[in-house]
């Protein structure tokens, strides 16, 4: 749920509409959920669809799927004058987590609040080290309740990686773990680890983390660690050709595959084309090294170029927008398929200049893509949400299909599909040009 960073590039986008693709029967017409400003809302599979409203907010709320639209957003939390709503996830069962940010002395720390979706609120209950600041937390949610979360803490001698895991059927998250040595100084520069996460069922995890994001640092590996039933991270991992700062794909089977995806980004003084790595195993177990699924050129684009999901017969999905040499010009969005004890497939291409990428997978072999597509015309700049979904007896994905709707912009998508197989899709939509606006989203019947 946590992209401030991707707004920041679209901040000074034309005021200007999206140019709608032929019509197709299966989404409905885009709906006004939250009529506010708001950024990044997320999209969840419960209660037959529904969304998450208001990141970096004092509240976080729900807005429930009701007939072909969504009801009111509903506060799941309390507003705290020294708690900030960071990130938040469902189970299947509606049961919720917030990660807030508690900013009050004696220091800054990450918190938790459980919003269960028959029964009292608990929380918020710090999960950090208490003994020093943490800042940045991210987390994800698995269809049983398990969940991950992550930050960054630091003492005197840099930044680490920390991390906590609530197992299902428990009221807290275990005690953090760090994870990783303390990030050293490099001349001026204080860097800090970029963290991933990704949720199975049965307390299983996934957390990739990497010193980069400054040109001035060197490239280094990313580090994965993985986490069984037991809720305890394994030993250290490095996943080589990672650039200066992966973009990074991450997904956890029902029976604890794990799937790493990344793509090699690299910063000015070191240029060279990126490649879609991707690396496949089991929870516990070191991962092999990656293979290399496909080629690009150097550009980047505005969001997460790279996603992986597992539906629910264990078919894998990676998709990418494969960059071409031009900043910001948007990628040819490739999707890669394997069958549960296959192998990927070759590429189904399904649209050009994509940005943003964003997946999950169903009931069967289901799944859904999203991703932001810009037109240059009369000379403005238009951005429209795009998407397109594979049935639950598998093949390929729909064709490409406009969602969002024709007079305004369609920023950051963010997807998920139903126990029963239906797909939700969200994103904020404004007509001034800035990252944030109200929050827009439709439906697809399962089929």
């Amino acid at each position: 749920m946590s992209r401030l960073t991707t707004s920041l590039a679209l901040a000074a986008v034309a005021a200007v509409g999206a140019s709608p693709a032929a019509a197709q029967a299966a989404w409905t017409a885009p709906v006004t959920v939250d009529a506010g400003n708001q950024a990044n809302p997320r999209a969840e599979g419960a209660f037959g669809g529904s969304l998450l409203i208001g990141w970096l907010e004092r509240t976080v709320s729900i807005a429930k799927r009701s007939g072909d639209g969504f009801g009111p957003p509903a506060p799941l939390t309390a507003a705290d004058p020294f708690e900030k709503a960071w990130d938040a996830d469902l189970a299947d069962d509606g049961d919720a987590v917030v990660l807030t940010v508690r900013k009050h002395a004696p220091i800054q720390r990450i918190r938790a609040i459980f919003a269960p979706a028959a029964g009292p609120r608990s929380g918020p209950m710090t999960i950090s080290d208490r003994a020093h600041a943490a800042a940045q937390p991210t987390l994800d949610v698995g269809h049983d309740g398990t969940a991950v979360a992550a930050w960054q803490w630091h003492d005197a001698a840099g930044w680490r990686v920390q991390a906590a895991i609530r197992r299902p059927g428990q009221a807290r998250f275990d005690r953090p773990q760090t994870l990783s040595p303390p990030a050293a100084k490099v001349g001026r520069l204080q860097p800090r680890p970029w963290i991933h996460v990704a949720a199975g069922t049965g307390g299983r995890a996934v957390l990739t983390w990497q010193i980069g994001g400054d040109f001035e640092l060197p490239e280094s590996a990313l580090h994965i660690r993985t986490a069984g039933t037991d809720g305890v991270f394994g030993p250290d991992q490095e996943l080589a050709d990672a650039g200066g700062l992966a973009d990074v794909g991450l997904a956890v089977g029902a029976s604890g595959a794990v799937q790493v995806a990344y793509l090699d980004a690299h910063y000015s003084g070191h240029e060279h084309p990126s490649r879609l790595h991707v690396s496949e195993g089991v929870v516990g177990a070191p991962l092999p090294a990656p293979a290399v699924l496909s080629s690009g050129g150097k550009g980047t684009t505005s969001g997460p170029q790279v996603a992986a999901a597992f539906s629910a017969d264990g078919t894998a999905t990676v998709a990418w927008a494969k960059p071409a040499d031009r900043y910001e010009a948007g990628g040819a969005l490739e999707v890669f398929t394997r069958p549960e004890g296959g192998a990927f497939g070759a590429a189904q291409q399904l649209a050009t200049g994509a940005q943003d990428v964003v997946l999950a997978g169903g009931p069967g072999a289901a799944a859904v893509l999203s991703w932001m597509h810009s037109v240059s015309g009369q000379g403005d700049v238009r951005w429209a949400v795009h998407a397109a979904t594979r049935p639950q007896d598998g093949g390929a994905f729909a064709p490409d299909e406009t969602i969002s709707a024709a007079d305004r912009n369609a920023l950051w998508p963010s997807v998920a599909m139903t126990p029963a197989g239906d797909a939700v899709a969200t994103w904020v939509t404004n007509t001034g040009g800035s990252g944030a606006g109200q929050v827009a989203a439709a439906l697809h019947a399962a089929g």
